[in-house]
């Protein structure tokens, strides 16, 4: 096979196996071993100023990393929060980020730590939209978030 053969099917097969990671839903800084899996977020009602998006980090990397920053064209701001519920009491507090520890997983989901978004517009069942997540060491890694429904409780519910 001449070289040049060779490195349009080696294109090719790189591009195949892009289109199907992309497909499955994760996006990854490839070089750190950070992956970003299943970005959802629940719609907002109507007149809502705010709304919350979740996503699973994993770090499969040799390297600890850290969640530092969230960013959207949706969004005014995003803050990374978690609630927790102390004597019956929900209390939100806001992270200055979330540390990967190599070989960890954190799944951000609803009464837990999540993405708080000030939206510019509502989001609605069914849409999509970027959301671009930096990290100390790999960098920014942008998914594509799928709005579920109002009180959805995990990317399955209502999509």
């Amino acid at each position: 096979m001449h070289r040049k053969q060779y490195m349009s099917r080696l294109i090719a097969a790189a591009a195949v196996a892009l289109g199907l990671w992309a497909a499955a839903g994760i996006e990854a800084a490839a070089a750190t071993g950070v992956s970003v899996e299943h970005a959802w977020a629940r719609a907002t009602p109507r007149g809502a100023p705010n709304g919350a998006a979740y996503v699973t980090l994993v770090n499969q990397g040799s390297e600890s990393d850290r969640l530092v920053a969230a960013s959207s064209p949706l969004a005014v701001n995003i803050q990374i929060h978690e609630e927790k519920t102390e004597n019956g009491i929900s209390r939100m507090r806001q992270l200055d980020g979330i540390d990967l520890p190599p070989g960890s997983t954190v799944t951000l989901k609803p009464s837990g730590i999540h993405l708080m978004l000030g939206l510019k517009q509502p989001l609605k069942q069914g849409q999509t939209f970027p959301l671009t997540l930096t990290f100390q060491k790999a960098g920014a890694v942008e998914v594509t978030v799928k709005v579920g429904a109002v009180g959805a409780m995990d990317d399955m519910s209502g999509m």
